[in-house]
C-alpha cells in the first residue's frame, strides 16, 4: 500500500514537473516569438500619423484660437455687407480671436471656402520674396549695397543702382506691364525681362511700384544659390514653418482646396472664372504667383517680420523713411501692410511689427469695390488690433 502510494507519488511530482516545464517553454516559446517575429513597423506608423493628422487638419494651423464675439461679429458684418466670397482672418496677441470664410471657391462645382482655401495672394508674395532676400544677406552673399549690375551685363553701367534699390521699388527700372514670354526657365524668364527693361536713372531713388524689380530680386536669388525661386520658397516658407496649404500657381494638384478667380459681372460673382496659363502665372516670378491659405499666409508672414524664422529681425527690409520696402507699405510706425489684385483675386494683409497680431483677408472675386474693401482691414486693425 506504502509503496503503490509512494509510487503514485513520485508519478504525480513527476506529471507536475512536466507540466511546468511544458508551461515555461509555451510562455519562453511565446516572449521568443515576439522577440523574433517580423516587425511591421508601416501598419504601426500608419496608425500613428493618422492619430496626429486628425487634430492638426481640424485646427488648420499651429495658432491657438480663442475667439472673440466681438470681434467676430465686427470681422462677419462688413463682408456680409459687401457680399465678400473668401477668408478673412483676425489674430490678436499670437491667437486667433476671429474667422470668416463665406461664397464659393467653386461655383460650378457648388464648393464652398473654408479656412483651408488656398487663394492666390497675388502681390503679397513680394513680401516674402523680400524674406528669402534678407536670408542670403543673413548668409553673407548679398548685401543692401550690392550693385544690381554684378548679376545683369544690362546694368553694368549703373554702379548707384543696388540690391536695396530694388526692394524699395525706386530703382528707376520699369516694363510697360509683366511680360510673358513662352516659358523656358526662369533664368530665360528674367534675362527677357532685364533686356526689355527701361531704364531711367535720373529716376533712381524715387518710389515708383514696377513689380520687375522683384522679377530681378528673384533672378538675384537664382544665380548667388544656384536654386530655382521654387525651392528656396518652400524650403524656407513651406517646410521650415509645416504649412499644409501653400503651393506655386503652375504647380497645383487636384487634391488641394483651391479656390477659382471670378471677375465680377453685373451682381453675379461667378460669372466670369478667371483661367490663368502656365506662362503667365511663370512670368509672376517672385512677384504673384504662389497661392496659399489665410492663416498659412499669416504664419509666414509672422514668422518673417519677428525674426524668429531667420534669425534676426529684417528691419533693414522696413526702413524708416521709406514709403515701401521690402514687399509692405510702410507708411504706419505700427503695421506693415500690403495688397494685392489680379487673375480673380483680391487680397490684403495688416501685421504688427512684431508679428503678434494682424488681419489677413483673401477674396476670390475682382471687381469689387477694392477701397471699401481695404479700408474694412484698416478699420479692424485700427479698432481691435492696434
Amino acid at each position: 500500500m506504502r509503496y503503490a502510494q509512494n509510487n503514485r507519488t513520485r508519478v504525480h511530482r513527476r506529471l507536475a514537473l512536466l507540466g511546468i516545464v511544458a508551461a515555461l517553454s509555451l510562455g519562453l516559446g511565446f516572449s521568443l516569438g515576439r522577440w523574433t517575429a517580423p516587425k511591421t513597423p508601416a501598419k504601426t506608423k500608419t496608425v500613428v500619423v493618422k492619430a496626429k493628422a486628425k487634430p492638426a487638419k481640424k485646427a488648420g494651423s499651429s495658432l491657438p484660437r480663442a475667439i472673440n464675439n466681438t470681434m467676430q461679429e465686427a470681422l462677419e458684418r462688413p463682408l456680409a455687407q459687401q457680399h465678400f466670397s473668401g477668408t478673412a482672418l483676425m489674430v490678436k496677441h499670437n491667437r486667433i480671436v476671429a474667422e470668416y470664410s463665406a461664397g464659393y471657391a467653386n461655383a460650378a462645382r457648388k464648393r464652398l471656402n473654408t479656412a483651408d482655401t488656398m487663394f492666390q495672394i497675388d502681390s503679397l508674395q513680394k513680401s516674402l520674396t523680400a524674406g528669402l532676400v534678407m536670408q542670403q544677406m543673413v548668409l553673407g552673399k548679398l548685401a543692401l549695397t550690392t550693385p544690381v549690375g554684378q548679376f545683369y551685363s544690362r546694368l553694368q553701367g549703373e554702379p548707384t543702382l543696388t540690391v536695396a534699390h530694388l526692394l524699395h521699388m525706386n530703382s528707376g527700372l520699369s516694363t510697360p506691364h509683366t511680360l510673358v514670354p513662352k516659358y523656358q526657365s526662369d533664368a530665360q524668364l528674367v534675362a527677357y525681362d532685364a533686356a526689355h527693361l527701361t531704364v531711367r536713372p535720373k529716376t533712381l531713388g524715387q518710389y515708383a511700384y514696377m513689380p520687375v524689380n522683384y522679377v530681378l530680386l528673384a533672378g538675384i536669388l537664382e544665380q548667388i544659390t544656384q536654386q530655382d525661386y521654387q525651392q528656396l520658397f518652400m524650403g524656407l516658407y513651406r517646410d521650415r514653418l509645416a504649412l499644409k496649404h501653400t503651393a506655386m500657381a503652375y504647380d497645383l494638384s487636384a487634391t488641394q482646396p483651391v479656390a477659382t478667380g471670378y471677375s465680377l459681372k453685373g451682381s453675379n460673382l461667378y460669372a466670369e472664372p478667371q483661367f490663368v496659363s502656365k506662362d503667365t502665372m511663370h512670368a509672376e516670378l517672385g512677384t504673384g504667383q504662389v497661392y496659399m491659405s489665410a492663416t498659412d499666409l499669416f504664419r509666414a508672414e509672422q514668422a518673417l517680420v519677428s525674426g524668429k524664422l531667420l534669425g534676426v529681425t529684417p528691419a533693414a527690409l522696413y526702413p524708416a523713411g521709406q514709403h515701401y520696402g521690402g514687399g509692405f507699405y510702410l507708411n504706419e510706425p505700427q503695421a506693415l501692410h500690403a495688397n494685392g489684385s489680379g487673375y480673380g483675386f483680391l487680397s490684403t494683409v495688416q501685421i504688427s511689427r512684431d508679428g503678434q497680431s494682424g488681419v489677413v483677408i483673401l477674396g476670390n472675386v475682382q471687381g469689387q469695390n477694392r477701397a471699401r474693401f481695404l479700408n474694412t482691414a484698416t478699420q479692424l486693425w485700427q479698432q481691435y488690433l492696434l
